[in-house]
């Protein structure tokens, strides 16, 4: 029953305001979000003006709207992340004259445009990456890898004692998960080197090599020669300058792998598109969502022209493999990264097509939605050491982020594949790793 105050609340709603709250009402009980509610996920109004928000929201004309009001503090919710879960279990969220509007009203320039030019390039890279490594050293792993971790850790056994299996990681199984998100992140960076099949003293290319940990894990372990290659001037000065220290080469070493911890690395601020050698191998991970679909070709060229013959190439990106969920997110453009674009499988797929032979594709989204989660709790743990310097607002913002993005990965909105790639057909075969 309506308390008296709600009541007279609806008696002085106009007629359009009762139209804005009947659109907004009827699309939040399709979703089982109660309005003023008390259950998990329901949402606290504080301004009834967000009704014509949400309205433009539901109806695709302001894809902004929804977390905006979020920010203008127009409503509230005590857990995001059950809220947003049921937003995309629905396909009202999704549906396709939803998004033939909002790519009008807000994604047209990078749907028809380049937007990922080497100037714009750096502007956008900056505008996120450069924002502070206190922040990304307290929110991420004790490696900084700001990609998704591989929590199931059968990677970790010997490959050749013939447990190795690839179960299905959506079986629920505690002893075979990681237990930490420094643990997920080293058996990430495990599972690339295994997958790339690397041999001493082969030069690697890491495109997009980020803080620079990924490197030093590959040339530790596998006794290579890694080139790491960023646009962010944070990340290479952090990649160039921070030495591994005895308990850091203690904590990235596998044991038993490499015992002699051999290996090279070297960072260079470059954007991708100046490389012109030749490597054993190359890696790529979370770092095609910043290169845009008109720049798709010409990215897997630039790979071709770089890679040995009888070379690999391990691409690790965030992926859509349906074509209702949209290619752009207004509100993460805005606010987190901008002109960033999540591809299509198709996409890769014939941007790739006649320049390289698919050994390998394998799909582990929802250990996205679980770094995403950790992620968010080590953000707000650390948030007293972060408050003076970022603001209440950016807190919102960015807790916003994690967890709309942690839900669209539970909700297998977004996916997370490693594909790996030879020129011509691996010689004698390829064999992967799960």
């Amino acid at each position: 029953m309506s308390s008296i105050g709600e009541q007279n609340q609806v008696a002085r709603r106009s007629m359009f305001q009762s139209f804005f709250y009947s659109m907004t009402k009827s699309f939040f009980d399709e979703i089982n979000v109660t309005i003023n509610g008390n259950r998990k996920g329901d949402i606290k109004i504080k301004d009834e003006d967000v009704y014509y928000r949400m309205t433009k929201y539901v109806t695709g004309f302001d894809r902004l709207a929804l977390g905006e009001s979020y920010l203008d503090g127009q409503w509230e919710t005590d857990d995001l992340l059950t809220f947003f879960e049921k937003c995309f279990q629905s396909k009202l969220s999704f549906n396709k004259g939803f998004n033939m509007i909002a790519k009008v009203m807000h994604s047209l320039p990078l749907l028809t445009l380049n937007m990922q030019t080497k100037g714009l390039c750096r502007k956008d890279i900056s505008s996120h990456y450069d924002i502070g490594n206190d922040l990304f050293r307290l929110m991420l792993d004790r490696s900084m890898n700001y990609s998704c971790g591989y929590w199931e850790k059968n990677v970790f056994l010997d490959p050749n004692d013939g447990n190795n299996n690839s179960d299905s990681e959506f079986k629920v199984n505690t002893n075979t998960l990681c237990s930490s998100l420094d643990e997920a992140q080293m058996n990430k960076m495990l599972l690339i080197g295994r997958k790339l099949n690397l041999k001493p003293n082969m030069r690697v290319l890491d495109i997009g090599c980020g803080w620079g940990y990924l490197a030093k894990f590959l040339a530790v372990n596998f006794d290579v020669h890694v080139i790491g290659v960023t646009i962010s001037k944070e990340q290479y000065e952090f990649a160039t300058t921070t030495d591994l220290k005895k308990e850091d080469l203690e904590f990235l070493k596998i044991p038993g792998l490499n015992p002699i911890g051999t290996g090279r690395f070297e960072f260079r601020l470059k954007d991708y598109r100046d490389v012109n050698e030749t490597f054993d191998r190359i890696v790529s991970v979370g770092m095609i969502e910043h290169v845009g679909r008109a720049n798709y070709s010409e990215y897997f060229d630039i790979a071709r022209r770089c890679l040995s013959d009888d070379g690999l190439f391990l691409l690790h990106t965030i992926g859509i493999a349906q074509d209702y969920i949209p290619q752009v997110e207004p509100w993460l453009n805005k606010y987190i990264f901008p002109n960033g674009m999540i591809p299509y499988h198709t996409q890769l797929i014939n941007a790739s097509y006649g320049k390289f032979v698919i050994e390998d594709w394998h799909n582990f989204g929802y250990s996205y939605y679980r770094t995403l989660v950790q992620w968010d709790k080590n953000f707000r743990k650390s948030w007293p050491l972060l408050a003076a310097k970022y603001g209440e607002r950016f807190f919102k913002i960015w807790t916003y982020y994690l967890l709309f993005s942690a839900a669209l990965f539970k909700t297998r909105k977004l996916a997370l594949w490693q594909i790996v790639l030879s020129k011509d057909g691996f010689p004698n075969g390829y064999v992967s790793y799960r």
